[in-house]
């Protein structure tokens, strides 16, 4: 066999292999940042590959296809539990604002009050000493400090 030969057996050869190498592209699936799902030939950070098919061909039926269904299942599930997480978050951090609005009046009330007391099952006033007075307030900054995330609270 000649040079010649042998050199354009050689560069056949790749130019096949090179063709059929995009024949046999994967496809890959992603979830962004929002939830939206994703599918590509191309590979991203975090994408799946789910599917390894010949060019022109259709996935079988048996086991690709229902492994891509598993897979869709299971990020539906991731998803729905993303916003599950995102909504109970949104719940307590309402909830967290509103027991801190709550704990900063009550504070504010303390400290600004010249006397503290305290009504009795008659409607009687018992007036606090001030040690009670003082207790009564650094209770009540510790409530707002742990409801408002400032520093102490916790």
């Amino acid at each position: 066999m000649s040079r010649t030969t042998m050199f354009f057996s050689l560069l056949t050869a790749a130019v096949l292999l090179g063709a059929l190498a995009p024949a046999h592209a994967g496809v890959y699936r992603w979830v962004d940042k929002h939830g939206v799902v994703h599918y590509s030939d191309q590979w991203r950070p975090g994408a799946v590959r789910i599917a390894a098919t010949a060019q022109g061909a259709s996935p079988s039926p048996s086991g690709t296809a229902s492994s891509v269904s598993a897979e869709d299942h299971a990020a539906d599930r991731m998803i729905q539990h993303a916003a599950d997480a995102r909504a109970v978050h949104a719940q307590e951090a309402k909830l967290r604002a509103k027991r801190c609005t709550q704990a900063k009046a009550v504070y504010h009330q303390l400290i600004f009050a010249r006397r503290l007391f305290t009504t009795g099952a008659h409607g009687q006033r018992h007036y606090l000493s001030d040690a009670q007075a003082t207790a009564a307030r650094i209770k009540a900054r510790a409530s707002m400090n742990r409801w408002c995330g400032q520093p102490g609270g916790d």
